[in-house]
């Protein structure tokens, strides 16, 4: 064989290797390829299996986050995420609602130490709230049980007070018997002392006419004693003496009439003007001198004509000679008893003496006797001491005047 047919032999020889290694190749990557195909697919079964897991997850991880948004709420539109702008205007009632800080607010979770403490607050408050109204429970319950006590006690002090009001009663009755008994009795008395009066009707005839023949008598007396108070009318008003000085700013006046003159401590003598006679005001002496006495201004008219000195003093009972006697009939003498009207009598220089005689020369009288049965005023005619002030002539002088003298 030639060279170029070895040659060309050789060159196909190769190609025919090349082609078996190439074939050899093909198969060895084929094999290698199928191997890689079925790794790869059971890789890829794998990874479905790990997706089909991992899309379960899923599922159960945003049906968990949905159950959260549920629970948590503050969900945006679709629902499908939390919105904070939700959660933001939440937060702002709750720091709006509680006034809480909004500087100190950067989470939900730093709503909750501040509403935890209003809270407790809250409740602390309502606890004492409670507390409080557990006591005015407590002293409601006291009040009432004390309330049904003192009830009790007053329904009980009703029935004794109606039961003595019924024994008061029960008395009462019987005490209106006895007076209706007294007074059948007293009836049958006075029947008896009509008797009596019509059998001594009879003894005053005879002693009328007997007293007739003492009247004649007692006539003379009593034109003498009817000269004498005349007297003491005129007396009354003339001057008993006048002003000496006045001292205005005190108050007092001295005037000329002293214990020489039968002049005492307590008497008040009118002031009168020495020319006109007009009357200017009062005194009352309340120191005495032998022959001079000092005296209160107890009143004054006029304060542009004020006591003044050489004015007259005038006291209607006043004598500087003798002293007036007087007699007291009342039923009583105001606010004063019998003892303190002779007290201040004496004080003004007259005389208090009992019953009615010649030398009696004022009966004076207080508030008048009342029959205790009718309740009528009892007449002071029917008096004894009237009877003889009348019967002698001596003057009656009403309570309203002679306690001027007093001052009262």
């Amino acid at each position: 064989m030639s060279q170029k047919n070895r040659g060309a032999a050789q060159v196909s020889l190769m190609w025919v290797i090349a082609l078996a290694i190439i074939a050899l190749l093909s198969a060895g990557f084929g094999y290698i390829q199928n191997g890689q195909y079925t790794d790869s697919q059971n890789a890829l079964s794998a990874k479905s299996t790990d997706l089909e897991k991992a899309k379960t997850e899923l599922t159960a991880v945003k049906t968990a986050r949905a159950n959260d948004y549920n629970e948590l709420g503050f969900a945006d539109a679709d629902g499908s995420n939390v919105s904070p702008a939700a959660m933001k205007v939440w937060s702002d009632e709750f720091v709006t609602r509680f006034a809480l800080d909004p500087a100190s607010i950067s989470k939900l979770e730093d709503l909750s130490g501040p509403v935890f403490a209003k809270y407790d607050e809250v409740v602390g408050q309502r606890d004492g709230l409670q507390s409080e109204v557990s006591q005015l429970r407590a002293d409601l319950t006291a009040k009432t049980s004390a309330n049904s006590t003192a009830m009790r006690d007053k329904d009980s002090t009703i029935a004794s007070l109606r039961a003595e009001l019924d024994d008061t009663k029960n008395s009462k009755d019987q005490e209106i018997v006895n007076l209706e008994r007294q007074r059948d009795s007293l009836r049958d008395q006075l029947r008896d002392r009509d008797t009596t009066v019509t059998q001594l009707r009879s003894v005053n005839d005879q002693q009328t006419r007997d007293s007739a023949s003492a009247l004649s008598n007692l006539q003379q007396r009593n034109d003498i004693i009817s000269g004498r108070l005349n007297e003491v009318s005129r007396r009354a008003e003339s001057a008993d003496g006048s002003v000496l000085a006045v001292n205005g700013e005190l108050g007092a006046a001295w005037i000329d009439l002293g214990y020489n003159n039968r002049l005492t401590v307590g008497m008040q003598f009118d002031v009168r003007n020495a020319s006109s006679n007009a009357l200017k005001g009062r005194l009352e002496v309340v120191s005495v001198d032998a022959d001079r006495a000092e005296a209160r201004i107890v009143s004054q008219i006029d304060q542009y004509d004020p006591v003044r000195e050489n004015d007259l003093v005038l006291n209607a009972v006043y004598d500087p000679n003798r002293m007036p006697v007087a007699a007291l009939l009342g039923n009583g003498f105001g606010k004063y008893n019998a003892n303190d009207i002779r007290s201040m009598l004496a004080n003004v220089g007259v005389e208090v003496r009992e019953g009615v005689n010649s030398e009696t020369d004022y009966l004076l009288l207080g508030t008048p006797f009342f029959d205790e049965e009718s309740g009528d005023v009892i007449g002071w005619d029917t008096q004894d001491g009237y009877k003889a002030a009348t019967s002698l002539s001596v003057e009656v002088l009403p309570m309203r005047d002679w306690t001027q003298w007093l001052g009262l």
